[in-house]
């Protein structure tokens, strides 16, 4: 009975684009996208894991950013007399950190431009 109201409605309002009642009834149809989700009991479960793994995940990668700076400042301090296009200023240090993590081996005219 209510989809067949919401069809009903949005029809009539086709030809009457200005009128305001109306489209505030056909936004309604919106409802109808949340109703599948929840009707879909194994969707609405992956939903809550992945939303539940975004504080963890987002942990992870914090731990592995201070890390990084961790090592890329070491770097900087052993390495920027001998080596100062990868560790010449932290800015540097930190792009080859991250050539480090990912196995970047695409990027080295990246590391020679001024960065």
């Amino acid at each position: 009975c209510g989809r067949a109201a919401q069809v009903s409605v949005s029809l009539i309002a086709i030809p009457l684009d200005d009128a305001k009642g109306f489209n505030l009834l056909r936004m309604t149809r919106v409802f109808r996208v949340v109703k599948v989700f929840n009707s879909l009991g194994s969707l609405k479960t992956i939903i809550q894991a992945l939303t539940s793994a975004i504080l963890p995940v987002s942990n992870a990668f914090a731990v592995l950013a201070v890390a990084t700076a961790v090592y890329a400042v070491i770097g900087v301090g052993l390495y920027a007399e001998a080596d100062p296009i990868q560790f010449g200023d932290f800015k540097r240090s930190i792009f080859t950190m991250f050539q480090v993590i990912t196995g970047d081996g695409y990027s080295p005219a990246l590391a020679l431009a001024d960065m």
